[in-house]
């Protein structure tokens, strides 16, 4: 899953700054954010299990 939001970020902010698309720098804020807190989650194997 942090992977994915990574991904996500990277493409975002890749196609922003090769197109000059009108994407609010809280968007890829917030994305890269969420990524980063997903890959210490990951890394340091904290769980959030459904119940």
């Amino acid at each position: 899953m942090a992977h994915l939001f990574l991904a996500l970020f990277l493409l975002v902010f890749g196609l922003n700054l090769l197109f000059g698309l009108s994407i609010p720098m809280w968007v890829t804020g917030v994305l890269a954010v969420i990524a980063g807190l997903l890959l210490v989650m990951e890394r340091f194997g904290v769980r959030v299990d459904r119940k």
